[in-house]
């Protein structure tokens, strides 16, 4: 008898030869749900968790320490104040576990997913080295030590410590002395700050790198504090997050003139030609700043645009909510003559005769109303019913991004590529008057003497404003990048039917059931 061709693994040998080759493949300890992609096969892994690199790391600890947070924390300023009055070499160290606290606190990562303390040491001595110093504890051991995994006395042993390289000079610090006013004085509003800046540790490198293109602009700790503005649907125990902008404390009033200067609130919205020169030997983020509209103002004259604009909406929302019929802010000269000049002209309005850019807060002209439409219609007979619009004219033919309609209803919302498509779509059911016989129509007919014709008008001004401000950010994003890329309505066919399959609101169809 032939011996058999594979030699025989005992069971428990195979087993620890599968685990010893697979052990870096090992799920993570905490709980998590596992996603199946019913069209692969394939379990994805759950959320991933948040990953700050060594940069990122260093700065949230360097924020953590830095004067403003010695000001306004009275717990770390008296710990601080303590560690001072030891000998020299103990002098101003504070124990990094309790730093690391206050550093990821604010950014509300839990426990399990925060870096441990070799990789903050390590990211420290890496990126700021020139303001901190991490030394380790060598000392016997604590009776903490040996509490069980589970009992918090052994997390909070700590093996570093850290402080300031500047320890000796901080009692004699002036900004001990600061009022909250004089904090605000060094503190300026940034909008429209690039997409891929959008944390806290994002934004601090964001304007580091622009500083570093500014003569005399050198310091140690250049930025002090970031706070991100909550929007007014916020809850209270919502962790505000970047959608933009944010208020930033500098740590002296020549790095804000450097801003203000560089940066101003009002400036052209096409740079020149010898800009677009100098544009290409600066650095990425002067590059960013200059394509996103970046801009800054003192926070003192941001405070008084913004109590400015929410009196100004919460009147127009008082007259949206008591008129029965909505006034037409087209056309209403009185509504738009109560409007302030400051909001007007500071603020950023929303005319009917804007044009879209990239920091665009929404596609202007490019939301069409129709009503007077059957009851029984769909969505995929009205996408056909309008798109026939574009037949014979030059635009797009896929020029419908979305169509807002609830069943049952007679009207709905359009968004379009661009405004050319409005103009388009608006003249043709002008000119050509069309009703549905029935909810499937999909080609229309001329209406009859009792009946209403499809009627169309684009939404403009703050009728405009106030629909998109219920669109979810992330769409709204998309549709201004595609009105900026097809201005005149002219993208191809294929990246808008790519757009629409992967806008968010698009949603899989259920399977019918059946038998």
């Amino acid at each position: 008898m032939a011996s058999p061709s594979f030699a025989f693994i005992p069971r428990n040998i195979s087993k620890g030869r599968k685990q010893q080759g697979t052990s870096a493949h090992v799920p993570p300890s905490h709980p998590g749900p596992s996603v199946i992609d019913k069209g692969k096969g394939k379990v994805s892994e759950p959320s991933a968790k948040p990953v700050y690199n060594e940069q990122d790391i260093s700065i949230l600890v360097v924020l953590a320490f830095s004067d403003y947070a010695l000001w306004v924390d009275s717990d770390l300023r008296r710990k601080t104040e303590e560690s001072l009055q030891r000998e020299e070499h103990d002098a101003g160290f504070l124990p990094l576990s309790y730093l690391m606290r206050r550093a990821f606190g604010r950014e509300s990562v839990s426990q399990e997913y925060m870096p441990t303390e070799a990789n903050v040491v390590k990211a420290i001595r890496s990126h700021a080295g020139d303001m901190l110093e991490v030394r380790m504890l060598v000392s016997a051991p604590s009776a903490s030590a040996w509490y069980p995994s589970w009992k918090p006395e052994r997390s909070s042993v700590g093996g570093y410590e850290v402080r300031r390289k500047d320890w000796s000079t901080l009692l004699d610090n002036a900004t001990r002395e600061f009022t909250r006013s004089q904090w605000e004085d060094l503190t300026i509003y940034m909008e429209n700050i690039p997409a891929q800046y959008h944390t806290i540790p994002g934004i601090i490198r964001f304007a580091q790198g622009l500083l570093s293109q500014c003569s005399g602009s050198s310091a140690p700790v250049p930025i002090q504090n970031v706070t991100l503005p909550p929007h007014h649907l916020d809850k209270s125990e919502d962790r505000p997050k970047c959608k933009g902008f944010a208020l930033v404390t500098l740590c002296n009033t020549e790095l804000c003139q450097i801003f203000l200067e560089s940066w101003p609130w009002t400036r052209p919205s096409q740079p020149s030609e010898s800009a677009s020169i100098d544009l290409a030997e600066d650095n990425l983020e002067t590059n960013e700043a200059m394509k996103f509209g970046f801009r800054t103002l003192p926070k003192a004259r941001w405070d008084k645009l913004n109590e400015e604009y929410l009196a100004y909406r919460q009147k127009l929302i008082n007259e949206l909510a008591n008129a029965n019929d909505p006034p037409d802010f087209l056309h209403d000269s009185d509504v738009l003559g109560a409007a302030p000049e400051d909001i007007l002209e500071d603020n950023v309005p929303t005319p009917p005769t804007n044009s879209t850019t990239m920091y665009s807060p929404y596609p202007f002209g490019c939301l069409v109303f129709v009503r007077n439409l059957h009851l029984e219609t769909n969505k995929t007979t009205l996408r056909t019913l309008f798109t026939t619009a574009f037949e014979s004219s030059p635009v797009d033919p896929a020029g419908i991004d979305y169509i807002d309609f609830s069943k049952g209803m007679d009207s709905c919302y359009l968004r379009l590529a661009s405004p050319e498509h409005g103009r388009v779509l608006v003249d043709r059911f002008s000119s050509q008057p069309v009703v549905q016989s029935h909810g499937l129509d999909d080609m229309g007919k001329t209406p009859g003497a009792s009946q209403k014709a499809i009627a169309m008008e684009i939404i403009e001004g703050k009728k405009e404003e106030v629909y998109w401000e219920k669109v979810p950010e992330k769409v709204r994003r998309q549709a201004v990048e595609k009105a900026v890329k097809a201005p005149n309505g002219k993208q191809s066919s294929a990246l808008a039917h790519t757009a629409h399959e992967h806008s968010e609101e698009s949603r899989p169809r259920k399977k019918r059931n059946r038998g």
